[in-house]
C-alpha cells in the first residue's frame, strides 16, 4: 500500500505526504512550523511518525520549513549529493547525524526511494518516485517542460503529483508581472503551463498512469477550475476521457488534498 497527500500546494509554500502501512516521508517543507503541523494534525499525522524528509530544490517555497521541523522533531533529511552544498546552505544548520546524503535510489523504511533532475530556474531540482512493490506513486512539482527523461521516469506511476502552475493568457495579461518574470515563467526552466501540463498527462496516460494530482497553481495566474478544464479539454483532443482513461484532481494551497491509495 501507498498513500499521497498534498498538505499545501502553491507559491505560498508546499509540502507533500507519502505513506505505506509502516513509513512516513515528507516531500518538502516549505511551510512554517505551525501551518505543517496544523496540515499534519488534519491528516492525522502525529509529527514524531513522519521518517524522512527529501527535498526537491532550494526555493524557499520548498524548503522555508525543513530545518525547524526536522530538528524539532529528529527527522532525518535525505539529500542528493550533487546539491549538498547549495540545499545545506539555504535550508540552515541541522544536526550532522540527522543528514543522510545520496547519490542513487535508497530506501527509507519499506519504500523505496529513486530521483531524477528536472529542468528548473533553481541551482538544482528533482523529481521524485516512491515505490512499495508494483506500487508506485511520482512527484514533479517545479519543471519548466515535461522532458521525455521525465516521463520515463514517472512512467508505471499509478499516481503522478504534476505541476499545472499557470494559464498563458492570464499570465501574458497580467500587469502585475514584468515581461522577464513572464518569461521566466513560460521558459523551459520555468514552470509548467496547464497546456504543457495536458500535453504532459496525455503521454502519461499511455505509460500507466491513472491518476494525476494537479499541483503548484498560481494563485495569480491560474485557478483551480481553469486548470482542471484546460486539461480535461486537452485530454479529450486527444481521445482520452477524464475520469475514464485517466482521473484528475488538484492540490490546494490552504487546505490538505483528498488521499490517494495504491493498494
Amino acid at each position: 500500500m501507498l498513500k499521497i497527500q498534498s498538505l499545501a500546494s502553491g507559491s505560498r509554500g508546499n509540502s507533500i505526504l507519502v505513506c505505506s502501512d509502516e513509513t512516513k516521508i515528507l516531500v518538502d517543507v516549505g511551510v512554517s512550523l505551525p501551518v505543517l503541523l496544523k496540515r499534519l494534525e488534519d491528516a492525522m499525522v502525529y509529527p514524531d511518525e513522519i521518517n524522512a524528509i527529501v527535498v526537491t530544490h532550494e526555493h524557499s517555497d520548498h524548503i522555508y520549513g525543513v530545518a525547524r521541523f526536522a530538528k524539532k522533531f529528529g527527522v532525518p533529511l535525505y539529500i542528493p549529493a550533487q546539491a549538498r552544498g547549495c540545499f545545506m546552505d539555504k535550508i540552515g544548520h541541522v544536526d550532522e547525524r540527522q543528514i543522510h546524503i545520496f547519490d542513487k535510489a535508497f530506501y527509507v523504511g519499506n519504500i523505496f526511494v529513486d530521483y531524477f533532475p528536472v529542468p528548473h530556474d533553481s541551482m538544482f531540482c528533482f523529481g521524485y518516485s516512491f515505490a512499495v512493490g508494483d506500487a508506485k506513486i511520482s512527484v514533479a512539482t517545479d519543471l519548466g517542460v515535461a522532458t521525455d527523461e521525465t516521463l520515463f521516469k514517472m512512467a508505471n506511476s499509478q499516481i503522478v503529483l504534476l505541476e499545472c502552475n499557470h494559464d498563458l493568457v492570464k499570465l501574458s495579461n497580467n500587469t502585475k508581472y514584468p515581461s522577464w518574470l513572464k518569461r521566466r515563467i513560460s521558459g523551459n526552466r520555468g514552470h509548467l503551463s496547464n497546456i504543457a501540463c495536458g500535453d504532459a498527462i496525455s503521454k502519461l496516460a499511455g505509460l500507466g498512469v491513472q491518476q494525476v494530482i494537479l499541483a503548484h497553481l498560481s494563485s495569480e495566474n491560474n485557478s483551480p477550475t481553469l486548470a482542471y478544464s484546460t486539461v480535461k479539454d486537452f485530454l479529450a483532443k486527444k481521445g482520452l476521457i477524464e475520469g475514464q482513461d485517466i482521473s484528475i484532481d488538484i492540490a490546494l494551497q490552504d487546505k490538505v488534498s483528498n488521499v490517494f491509495q495504491v493498494d
